[in-house]
């Protein structure tokens, strides 16, 4: 093909130096990296240029709410411009709070909206209310929903449709059903995840890349969804911003006797008096211990 003017476009998926973007003007366009030092992630505005061997991406636009993931001692950028992060939890084991804290930890460092999405209520509720009484208590946006049932699903697709998102994000721990949320979201998203890979050529890698699906291709809106994960690393954000992203510490934080109290072994600490007292939660404490764990580790090497 003759060289064209470069073009602006959405990452939809990147697998290798492989991408698929949306691009309005032109429908879904796939092509190659031009070069190894652009790094390209889901929901990167990207620039991009036809050649007579190709599509080529040449650029990227600089992006703002990336959600980022420590990983075996590396920094991985998920992926960009996030309006909404939806962590997908649900009753019953699959409701892990230690990995739902990191996320919305992650969410709050980058001002990453975040809604917190209680799926399989079908099952009842009752045996999460100690977790979810305690995430609602402390002001996280929060829905319970039943995927298999199509339960307050409605409300769930108003909250990702709501204007001003452009870009959404499914995240999890894997077994919580955010593939069935996936489909109902966006009908049909298995069939595009195939037709997508084909275009790649990369094969239906369907749990281990994020990939994103155009949910309103008129207006350029997706949903990413994001691999399931066990372990959600935050070994790349300071202690600091930890502890202000839990929000029951930050209002006892006040109160401490130093105003730089990490809140650990420090005297006069309001947030382990809060412990004490029942304000605060053991296990949310435990939760912030376990990071700050990891990130000290992580300073050793």
């Amino acid at each position: 093909m003759a060289e064209q003017a470069a073009s602006t476009g959405r990452v939809l998926e990147v697998s290798r130096r492989y991408v698929a973007l949306f691009s309005g003007a032109t429908g879904i366009v796939t092509g190659m990296v031009s070069s190894k030092a652009l790094d390209v992630v889901v929901g990167d505005l990207v620039t991009f240029e036809g050649r007579d061997d190709g599509v080529f991406v040449t650029g990227v636009l600089p992006a703002s709410r990336s959600l980022y993931r420590s990983y075996r001692g590396s920094l991985k950028r998920m992926g960009a411009n996030i309006d909404l992060l939806c962590v997908i939890a649900g009753v019953g084991q699959v409701l892990n709070p230690v990995v739902v804290d990191r996320m919305l930890v992650a969410a709050k460092v980058q001002l990453i909206p975040a809604l917190l999405v209680v799926n399989k209520s079908d099952l009842g509720v009752g045996s999460v209310e100690a977790v979810t009484s305690v995430y609602r208590s402390i002001g996280v946006d929060m829905l319970f929903c039943s995927a298999k049932h199509g339960d307050n699903l409605n409300e769930l697709e108003r909250r990702v449709g709501a204007a001003g998102v452009r870009v959404a994000a499914l995240c999890g721990v894997s077994g919580v059903g955010k593939s069935t949320i996936l489909n109902q979201l966006v009908p049909g998203a298995k069939a595009r995840t195939g037709e997508v890979s084909a275009r790649t050529g990369q094969g239906k890698q369907t749990t281990t890349q994020p990939r994103a699906f155009l949910a309103d291709p008129t207006g350029g809106r997706i949903i990413i969804d994001f691999p399931g994960v066990q372990f959600f690393g935050l070994s790349h954000v300071a202690v600091e911003q930890v502890a202000a992203a839990f929000p029951e510490f930050v209002e006892a934080s006040a109160r401490c006797r130093f105003s730089n109290c990490r809140h650990l072994k420090e005297p006069g600490c309001a947030v382990r008096s809060g412990i004490d007292s029942g304000e605060i939660a053991r296990w949310r404490y435990d939760s912030y211990l376990q990071i700050v764990e990891e990130i000290e580790e992580a300073r050793e090497y």
